[in-house]
């Protein structure tokens, strides 16, 4: 009996250790079929990021002419004199790409107002930071005359108020660039930093008032689209009030309160396309090239015939180019499939990709050497 039951311990025994081994076996397996649909998800991210990245395509090539209109109106003003009209552009895109990407993420669940700040950080302050320190350390060596009272405008850029600082000393955006500062050009970057700076609250007040509710969601979207509008209409209102007709338009060139439209602009735009089935309408080929080639005509047009200091521009004309810019940014959202396969516009993206670049560093590069 006694040997009966000590062989019935040593199978069940056995039995235990191949059950114990089968299970490990299955969890080896069950790790590594895990495993294998992590990186097969990986891969398709990596997909998805490359077909993402193409659809870029479009508005890189705006940022293309963008930056090329910029740095043509720097290098040679009396050829290009209204190449400056890139700088509302790229407010009116920086508006519309701040609004969807926020959306994007705030819809996936990944928007965070520390990591936002801290992306803005990332992506302008470091590149701006190498930049000032290389011209300062240049400025330095050669003992330039721009090197006086550099400490307080190089406050001025990191601390976000640069515009405003260059408003305060009467400084000119269109006089002759010899003799300005190798970083009057940063104003811009103020700019979007202040926009930056209160983003989350006014996207905050948009999820207030158009998504959490969806029952009023009808009624409530047009508020929205009312809210952004009448911020930038009183922008415009701000800029034809401060404009004098015959003085140097600087103030309301450089100012946030009197620029804010064309990123209100921007905003808007991405309301609409996600409130307003209208906004997406697509054209035939044939009324599709007939748009491509105004739109062409009309970039060249402002670039070539249009001064900094027209009155004009500053008494509703800068609006109606924006409020343009916002339509031909529609129109190319709508069409990205045949835009993305133009051989100019994947040259253009290639620029517009680099522009933020391009654009820290081709000012100091003329004013200095």
């Amino acid at each position: 009996m006694t040997n009966w039951l000590l062989v019935y311990e040593q199978k069940r025994g056995f039995v235990m250790v191949l059950q114990n081994q089968m299970v490990l076996q299955n969890r080896k397996t069950l790790q590594n079929q895990m495993a294998l649909q992590q990186n097969n998800l990986s891969l398709f991210q990596q997909d998805k990021t490359r077909e993402w990245d193409k659809t870029r395509i479009p508005l890189d090539a705006l940022k293309g002419i963008a930056i090329l209109g910029i740095v043509l109106y720097h290098a040679f003003p009396n050829y290009v004199p209204g190449g400056f009209l890139g700088v509302p552009l790229f407010f009116v895109l920086s508006g519309y790409l701040m609004f969807t990407s926020t959306l994007q993420k705030w819809r996936n669940g990944s928007f965070h107002i520390c990591a936002y700040y801290q992306n803005r950080i990332q992506k302008i302050m470091f590149p701006c930071f190498v930049m000032v320190m290389c011209v300062c350390a240049y400025m330095t060596i050669r003992n330039s005359p721009q090197m006086i009272g550099i400490r307080q405008q190089v406050a001025s850029i990191f601390l976000g108020y640069n515009n405003w600082w260059q408003i305060a000393q009467n400084a000119s955006y269109f006089e002759k660039h010899t003799a300005s500062s190798p970083f009057t050009h940063l104003w811009y970057l103020s700019v979007e930093m202040q926009f930056y700076l209160i983003w989350p609250l006014l996207f905050w007040g948009y999820c207030k008032l158009s998504i959490r509710n969806a029952k009023r969601n009808k009624q409530r979207r047009g508020i929205t689209c009312w809210l952004f509008g009448v911020l930038a209409l009183l922008s415009v209102y701000k800029m034809l009030h401060k404009y004098i007709p015959g003085e140097d338009p600087s103030r309301v060139y450089y100012g946030t309160d009197t620029m804010a439209f064309n990123i209100f602009l921007g905003i808007l735009l991405g309301v609409m396309r996600q409130k307003y089935s209208f906004c997406r309408v697509t054209f035939s080929t044939f009324w599709r090239r007939i748009c491509v080639v105004l739109s062409t005509c009309t970039i060249l047009i402002l670039f070539h015939f249009v001064y900094g200091t027209d009155s004009l521009l500053y008494q509703g004309g800068m609006f109606v180019i924006s409020v343009w810019y916002m339509l031909l940014i529609n129109f190319i959202e709508n069409h990205k499939k045949a835009v993305t396969n133009s051989f100019c516009a994947n040259c253009l993206a290639v620029v517009g990709k680099y522009s933020f670049y391009l654009y820290l560093w081709h000012y100091p590069i003329l004013v200095l050497l």
